[in-house]
């Protein structure tokens, strides 16, 4: 639920308050449709001169904390100034920010330059196997350059993954982590050196968006895809996330193998890495070929998720086979 009642959110004040950020003073036309994301809410403006931003204010963010909620937003203001330095072209500019719910409209909100283009639909039905292997072929494109314009030195990646750990005992000491104990956070630390790759041990951090999923791609009437969205979740992390396998090739439920059409989607993946000679590609054909490749990535993903930490631990820290 949002903090901040409906009643005092006021999105008819758009225009004018993102209006501050143009030269000009020029004042856009709000659109009166609008998108409900996973934590934001956003809202599109059109001027005169044919430009167009989007606004995002993340008003389904489950906190009572407005430390917190300004706070995400401050987090993704970082990493797309980073991806606009660096000159990565599939993300929307950052344009302005405002951080206290001291406005006009009741809410912090983050005004970014608006992406052409509709949401990738993607099933086990849609699209055919030609379009599949382009989208395919331009998100490896896209997961490359992120990788190599945003890389650099910091911690080795054991103790990265060790620290996350040791932070959960302290919050479970303190009452703040319901559901995981100590012993857990004991096996979660015991079960890391057989997930991590001892040659990554020391490569470079690099940005994750964090939900690489169709959602978040978008796409024009030809399948290219023209931006991606939603750097809410997208932080700097060691190259054994940086480079995993995007969302939609990830498994939807933990159970093995993973399902024909999938292991064709990740074979037609892995294939446009190969063909890419850069570094990076070759750190995430590293990461996503073992053959316990699920196995791997869904550990490494209960070391930030508190859910997927659970479901670990109710299943042994082993993922189920089923019968093919």
């Amino acid at each position: 639920m949002p903090l901040i009642p409906s009643k005092t959110f006021c999105p008819e004040n758009i225009p004018e308050v993102v209006s501050t950020f143009r030269t000009d003073g020029a004042i856009p036309v709000l659109d009166q449709k609008f998108h409900d994301g996973g934590q934001c809410r956003i809202y599109k403006v059109n001027f005169l001169d044919g430009k167009s931003w989007s606004v995002r204010f993340p008003i389904h963010v489950r906190s009572e904390s407005q430390e917190d909620i300004v706070k995400l937003l401050k987090d993704e203001q970082d990493v797309l100034q980073e991806l606009d330095e660096k000159g990565f072209p599939w993300a929307a500019k950052h344009i302005g920010s405002c951080f206290t719910f001291d406005n006009s409209i009741g809410f912090p909100y983050i005004a970014l330059s608006w992406i052409e283009g509709m949401p990738l639909s993607w099933t086990t039905t849609y699209p055919p196997r030609l379009i599949r292997n382009k989208i395919l072929d331009q998100v490896a494109t896209i997961q490359i350059t992120l990788i190599e314009c945003t890389k650099e030195d910091r911690s080795s990646a054991a103790q990265y993954f060790s620290r996350l750990t040791d932070n959960k005992v302290q919050r479970i000491l303190t009452g703040k982590l319901p559901g995981i104990t100590e012993e857990d956070c004991s096996d979660q630390k015991r079960h890391l050196s057989r997930v991590l790759q001892p040659e990554l041990e020391n490569a470079p951090f690099a940005i994750d968006h964090g939900d690489l999923s169709p959602s978040n791609i978008l796409v024009d009437s030809d399948y290219n895809v023209t931006g991606i969205i939603d750097w809410g979740f997208a932080s700097k992390v060691p190259i054994h996330l940086a480079g995993r396998l995007p969302r939609f090739l990830q498994l939807s439920e933990l159970i093995l193998p993973p399902p024909l059409l999938l292991q064709e989607d990740r074979k037609v993946y892995r294939a446009s890495l190969m063909s890419n000679p850069s570094q990076a590609a070759s750190w995430m054909l590293h990461i996503q070929s073992p053959e316990d490749v699920d196995f791997r990535h869904w550990f490494l993903e209960s070391t930030i998720s508190k859910g997927m930490h659970r479901s670990l631990v109710s299943l042994g820290w082993k993922i189920p086979y089923r019968e093919l």
